[in-house]
């Protein structure tokens, strides 16, 4: 029987990226105030991967992610700039096809002392599937909770002892609100996907 040829290292690394959730890369030119974004990047901020490729303009990038994340990742470019060293920032993107992801920039700044000059680079992470699993994780955790004090409270009223009484029902409205986190309507994120908003 003839052995599979063993895979190219290359294709190993992609699959080791992948299964990372890295979605591509990223080179900020902060005196030109312009981004090159590669791999999937460019594509879940809604923009043509080839010009993005060649590079975007800060403005543009900002204009893809979403509103109430934007000032703080305006922001974090501009501090990282000025001072060099390692930078990362998550950041939602705007609804689009694929819904709204959640993405983690990695990468270091350095600075060239001579002329004031800087540059970033680094590679993004898809983070999105993480929240949802932890939501799901946090979800089942507070229906468990709501199981055991549904419980308590039937041996509370068996004690008849009114103060221990009034604490369960306490801890039960607690737990109530935590579940009303997980009622409004899921978020998709994808084919297939969804998140819910809490």
């Amino acid at each position: 029987m003839t052995q599979a040829p063993p895979p190219h290292p290359n294709d190993e690394l992609r699959a080791v990226l992948d299964a990372s959730g890295v979605v591509g890369a990223w080179v900020h030119d902060h005196w030109a105030g312009r981004l090159a974004l590669s791999g999937d990047f460019a594509g879940l901020l809604g923009l043509d991967p080839e010009v993005a490729a060649a590079g975007v303009s800060l403005g543009a990038f900002l204009d893809r992610t979403h509103p109430e994340d934007r000032a703080r990742i305006e922001s974090c470019l501009h501090a990282a700039g000025e001072v060099g060293g390692p930078i990362e920032a998550e950041f939602r993107t705007l609804e689009s096809e694929v819904g709204t992801r959640k993405l983690l920039i990695r990468g270091r700044v350095e600075r060239n002392a001579a002329d004031g000059t800087a540059q970033g680079r680094g590679i993004v992470i898809d983070t999105t599937e993480n929240r949802s699993a932890d939501l799901r994780q946090a979800e089942r955790l507070v229906n468990r909770m709501a199981e055991h004090v549904i419980a308590l409270r039937a041996l509370a009223d068996g004690l008849g002892q009114a103060n221990l009484t009034k604490l369960v029902d306490g801890l039960m409205i607690e737990i109530g609100f935590e579940l009303a986190k997980f009622l409004h309507e899921p978020h998709t994120l994808g084919p297939g996907r969804t998140e819910r908003h809490h």
